[in-house]
């Protein structure tokens, strides 16, 4: 594989950067010279890839050429995503991104890996002669999804500091690193009035497909429940989870117990979170039927308001009035079904 192969798979790289910077491109060039037309094309379809498959996927490389314009798709796509403006497209851009990142570097070698992992930030290491790696206990606690059992520090060896990971569960923790480098890099940039007019038809196409998968999202029912009925904390929640986020434990917690006390079955709650990037049923089956008790001698509820601020899931720029009334999501859900009741 040559060098310029290597840029193409992982475009998110500091050399890939520097690769295009040495070519010397104007953002007037990148966007409009017909050069760069299967560029601009390739770009695209990262971005129709990452909002449909969660992955924007890879394009046919054969030459350098062909290696050259997906590495440069990738600007592309980064400045489409911002200018079509929407949080939640730029959440499924960005984990597209960092999944295909992830499905290419379980093909890689560890030290490919930690190369990658220091580029990003983490601090971690190789233990030779166990063959294994080693990842600082800070960035495992930050990035790890947790949620999941066998990522639970009571299950992981921990010495000095630092946690042993597999070169898997290393890949797994970079899409998370990446997801979220991509997605606060995009939320700090603003759209080139260029690529606005380049593109006007497929930021509209774009901003269109979202509106209707919103609308689609809130008025459709999920067993019997009304999602535009929600808390804004159990929106918020639910959004997270549907744009493939890692979702802190407690977060998914309390949406599981939630949904329990509102009479959701166990298969009900389950498609919620189908749309995770590493989604596994048994395990998510699992955690869903401890949690409402039927695999468990505890049914848990759902924490009140109070408890939602002290965990940090109540997202405070978002409560409504009835919410600064009421002092459990449980009460928020039950006050909306009577305002409708009594508009009718």
């Amino acid at each position: 594989m040559t060098e310029l192969a290597v840029l193409a798979k992982y475009p998110f790289l500091n050399d890939t950067k520097e690769y295009i910077k040495s070519i010397g491109l104007s953002v007037e060039e990148l966007l409009s010279h017909p050069l760069y037309e299967r560029a601009r094309t390739i770009g695209i379809e990262r971005l129709d890839n990452a909002l449909k498959n969660t992955d924007v996927g890879d394009s046919c490389v054969v030459t350098d050429s062909d290696c050259m314009m997906v590495v440069l798709s990738y600007p592309i796509a980064r400045m489409v995503a911002v200018c079509v403006g929407d949080t939640y497209f730029k959440k499924r851009y960005a984990l597209g991104e960092a999944y295909c990142a992830y499905r290419n570097l379980l093909d890689e070698s560890s030290l490919f890996l930690l190369d990658a992992a220091k580029e990003l930030g983490l601090h971690a290491g190789s233990i030779e002669e166990k063959q294994q790696i080693r990842l600082y206990f800070k960035d495992y606690l930050r990035f790890a999804p947790t949620h999941y059992k066998e990522w639970n520090m009571t299950n992981r060896t921990i010495d000095r500091g630092f946690v042993t990971v597999s070169q898997k569960d290393l890949a797994r923790i970079i899409l998370e690193v990446l997801r979220k480098r991509i997605n606060d890099e995009l939320d700090a940039r603003e759209c080139d009035p260029l690529a606005i007019r380049m593109f006007s038809e497929d930021i509209k196409r774009f901003q269109n497909i979202v509106s209707m998968q919103k609308k689609k999202m809130e008025a459709a029912p999920v067993g019997k429940l009304s999602v535009e009925k929600l808390p804004p904390c159990m929106k918020y929640i639910l959004a997270a989870i549907q744009a493939g986020e890692n979702v802190p434990h407690m977060g998914r917690f309390a949406l599981v117990a939630f949904l329990h006390s509102l009479k959701l079955s166990p298969n009900e709650i389950l498609k919620l979170f189908s749309t995770a990037p590493d989604y596994e049923e048994d395990k998510t089956r699992y955690q869903v039927e401890h949690i409402s008790g039927k695999t468990s001698s505890t049914e848990y509820k759902s924490p009140g308001c109070d408890k939602m601020r002290t965990y940090g899931i109540c997202p405070q720029e978002k409560i409504d009035e009835l919410c600064r009334r009421v002092h459990h999501p449980a009460s928020y859900y039950s006050a909306k079904w009577r305002q409708e009741k009594e508009k009718t």
